[in-house]
């Protein structure tokens, strides 16, 4: 058995046949092959600043018809600036959520604008940094079953002050500093409660902590 290094202690990368069951596993390349929709017509019934909201007419594989709302987002990044002891995180109000939380820097993509350019433009924004070296991390869709929104995650290393930088007048933030320890602290007591957030810094850890194996 393999292990890794979690934010608890070392994880095995696979489970004992006792804790995974005696059912077979789905296979990830043919999970998709097996809950076809065939879309049969779609309509808009909302446009915003930010996202649209469609809905489809579907056929199921096995003929019955049903309907898939769906929040069309034109994709995001986030930003996981590490200077080598700490990592930069924003606060900031969330409506949706009714609170106020604290996360990794990140935006929406701007119309034609590739995610590394978003993810440039925004920890300037958003930190009022600029990074020499970045690196593409994981990419993920934060909720599948009703959002289109499909999220990069990079690592911006090698920082320097950006002076001229500003964040969106519509935003009021934070800006703070962790360490990677602290970080994974604010994620096992909730102080951390965004999931890009928490992938990001699992992922940090999980990469840094091996590279230094």
């Amino acid at each position: 058995m393999q292990w890794i290094m979690g934010c608890q202690g070392m994880l095995p990368t696979t489970l004992p046949a006792r804790v995974r069951g005696s059912k077979p596993a789905v296979h990830a390349r043919n999970y998709h092959a097996l809950m076809p929709d065939r879309t049969l017509g779609s309509r808009r019934i909302f446009e915003g600043r930010v996202f649209t909201v469609r809905v489809d007419d579907v056929e199921l594989e096995s003929g019955r018809r049903s309907t898939r709302e769906v929040v069309e987002h034109p994709g995001a990044v986030g930003i996981l600036a590490w200077d080598g002891e700490r990592l930069a995180f924003v606060s900031q109000w969330r409506q949706p959520a009714a609170r106020d939380l604290l996360e990794i820097p990140a935006g929406t993509l701007d119309p034609g604008e590739r995610p590394d350019a978003t993810a440039r433009r925004e920890l300037a924004e958003e930190m009022g940094v600029a990074a020499a070296h970045w690196e593409a991390g994981p990419a993920f869709f934060t909720a599948p079953g009703f959002c289109s929104e499909h999220l990069s995650l990079f690592l911006a290393t090698d920082l320097s002050e950006q002076a001229d930088a500003h964040a969106d007048d519509d935003e009021a933030i934070t800006r703070s500093w962790l360490t990677l320890d602290e970080a994974l602290a604010a994620i096992d007591d909730r102080r951390i409660a965004d999931a890009k957030t928490i992938a990001g810094v699992l992922w940090l850890a999980r990469r840094l902590r091996i590279g230094s194996a």
